[in-house]
This record gives structure tokens, C-alpha cells and sequence, in this order.
């Protein structure tokens, strides 16, 4: 079966006066349909890049990301941006959310983006804030949320246009560790669902939850 998403000998360097930092150093490895896998390894080894080059928010010095067999890095700028929007949804360890607006109207401001009709994505929204439990919380701002709604909310934004993966960063950094062990089993449901998850997490007790564990050193993958 043709993987969701493949990487190809991917390089990322930066450069800065007198030198030149290589944060990723010639990473291959495969995502396959429905999987769960966590990103781990120690601050500053160049897991978030990965994240925001898989999710084409960065691109690579070199090398290749394969979607569905696709070289996604070969579309044009607004092809890239389409790309991204549409089928990479994305989780902050930061929810955010936008204060002046409520929960729905945070929900569906990426179907908004996409040229949804605020009427078709409202729809939508309830339906992706039902999944993560928030049916009764559809009119609250953030503020007059727990940070752990905040963040489900943030789930359901990332849900909204049934994106082929989702990207999360240190989802349940922010939270207590009862109310992230609550967001990350809210994800492990959905992921039961059919949804692809790759989660860059220092939680060893979390990742172990996932299917599979992907660990990085020195930017490589170990």
C-alpha cells in the first residue's frame, strides 16, 4: 500500500554569519494511512521543524515529501498554500484561539479561508465540535473556557476540512496532566476513527500510547 506520506532524504539547514546549522540530516521514513505516531527526542534536535516541513509551513534544503505519491514541494505557492489547507491540520501546544470570537466562529475560520460558506461551515463546525465533546460550549469565547476545552477546541479547528493528516506540537504541554491525559485520549478515539496523527511529544507515557514511536538525535532519526 502506497504510504500517506513519505519522506526522502530530507536536509534542513540554516544559515547564520560564519557558519551554517544542519537541523535535519538526511531523514527517510514512511506514514501510512490511520497511523499514530509520536516525534520524540531532546529540545532543539529539530523535531518542530520536521512538523512544519510536513506540514509545508517550511521547506526543505533538500530531499523530498511525498503525499500520496506526490511531491508536494514541486506545486506552485498557491498550490502549496491550497495543499496545506485543505488536507494538513494542525494542533499548537498554544491553542490560538482568537479572544473576540466565540467557539464556533473560531471553528470555522479555516473552512471560511477555504471559500466555505460561513451557513455550510457552521454545519460543519457543530458536527467537528460534537466529536470532541463541545456541543454545550458552542457560543462561549475562550476566556470562558478551561484550557482544556481551549485546546479541544483548537482539535476541532484542525478537524474541520477532514485533512489527510494532522500535525500537533506538544499538544498537552500547556495543560495539567489529568487534562492532557484527557486531550490525548480524545485523540486516540479519533485516530480509532481513521485519522493520522503525528505528535511531537516529550511524554513518554503518552507516546508509548501511540502506534509507533519515531525518535530523533542530532537531527537524525535514531
Amino acid at each position: 500500500m502506497e504510504p500517506l506520506i513519505s519522506v526522502k532524504n530530507l536536509n534542513k539547514t540554516y544559515s547564520i554569519p560564519g557558519r551554517n546549522l544542519h537541523i535535519l540530516k538526511n531523514l527517510s521514513f514512511d506514514i501510512q494511512k490511520g497511523e499514530m505516531t509520536s516525534l520524540m527526542g531532546p529540545s532543539g534536535v529539530g523535531k518542530s521543524t520536521l512538523l512544519h516541513i510536513l506540514g509545508t509551513l517550511d521547506k526543505p534544503t533538500s530531499g523530498n515529501v511525498f503525499y500520496e505519491g506526490s511531491d508536494v514541494f514541486k506545486l506552485k505557492n498557491d498550490a502549496l498554500a491550497d495543499f496545506r489547507s485543505k488536507s494538513v491540520g494542525f494542533i499548537f501546544q498554544f491553542h490560538h484561539l482568537l479572544p473576540e470570537f466565540n467557539t464556533l466562529e473560531n471553528t470555522v475560520m479555516p473552512a471560511l479561508i477555504a471559500g466555505i460558506s460561513f451557513k455550510e461551515a457552521s454545519k460543519k463546525a457543530e458536527q467537528s465540535l460534537a466529536d470532541v465533546g463541545l456541543s454545550e460550549r458552542l457560543f462561549h469565547k475562550p476566556g470562558e473556557l478551561s484550557g482544556g476545552e481551549q485546546q479541544r477546541v483548537a482539535v476541532a479547528r484542525a478537524l474541520m476540512l477532514n485533512p489527510k493528516v494532522v500535525l500537533a506540537d506538544e499538544p498537552t504541554g500547556n495543560l495539567d496532566t489529568q487534562t492532557g491525559d484527557d486531550l490525548f485520549g480524545l485523540m486516540l478515539e479519533l485516530n480509532r476513527k481513521g485519522i493520522t496523527f503525528i505528535i511531537v511529544t516529550h511524554n513518554e507515557t503518552l507516546a508509548a500510547q501511540c502506534g509507533r514511536i519515531i525518535r530523533m538525535k542530532d537531527g537524525m532519526l535514531v
